[in-house]
Parts: structure tokens; C-alpha cells; sequence
């Protein structure tokens, strides 16, 4: 999330602070004690937002991690499920082969 600041007095140059992130953000230089305190506040406030939006990124993560496991597992039993009826198809062909009957054609061997 991108955010930026633009905090104007009159009065006041404008400093740029620069983050890893590549975001900018423009204060100006607190006046009095309040305004420190608040644009403190504010920089705290962003903080706990920035690590709530990593928590939340890092738990969609586990998710489509998770989920991928679970799909995984699913593909694997519909593998064996494959294994077992080509097998069963196989000796059913067999079968019929041995009592005479051609199961690509469906007739009787003469």
C-alpha cells in the first residue's frame, strides 16, 4: 500500500523521507511539541498497519499453501483411482478375450 503525507504549515519546509519500499512522504518540520507528538502517532499508526497488512499477506500465504497440499493429496487419490480402474479394465478384457469375445468389437472370436 502506498501512502504519502502532505502535512503543510505555513512557514515550514517540507522534509522527504524516503523507505526502503521506494514510498515518499512529505512532512513538514514539526513547530511545537504537539505536532511532533502527533506526527509521531502517525508514524506509529502506519506502522501497526503496515505489519497487519504483512500478517494478513503471510496468512494468505499459509492458505494457498495449505490449499495446495490439500490439492495435492485429492490428485493423488484420483491417480490411484485411475491405477485401480485401468487394472480392473484390463483383466475384464482379459476375461472376455479367455471366453472368446473381442471387447474392442464386441463379437465372438471364430
Amino acid at each position: 500500500m502506498v501512502s504519502s503525507y502532505n502535512v503543510w504549515h505555513s512557514g515550514f519546509q517540507p522534509i522527504v523521507f524516503q523507505s526502503e519500499v521506494y514510498e515518499s512522504s512529505i512532512f513538514s518540520v514539526p513547530g511545537n511539541v504537539r505536532e511532533a507528538c502527533l506526527l509521531m502517532e502517525m508514524a506509529i499508526s502506519n506502522c501497526k498497519v503496515q505489519t497487519i497488512q504483512k500478517s494478513l499477506a503471510d496468512q494468505l500465504v499459509r492458505c494457498d499453501t495449505l490449499q495446495l497440499r490439500y490439492s495435492r493429496i485429492q490428485v493423488e487419490k484420483a491417480m490411484l483411482r485411475l491405477s485401480a480402474t485401468e487394472l480392473h479394465i484390463g483383466r475384464v478384457h482379459m476375461v472376455l478375450r479367455q471366453n472368446g469375445y473381442n471387447p474392442d468389437i464386441g463379437k465372438l472370436y471364430v
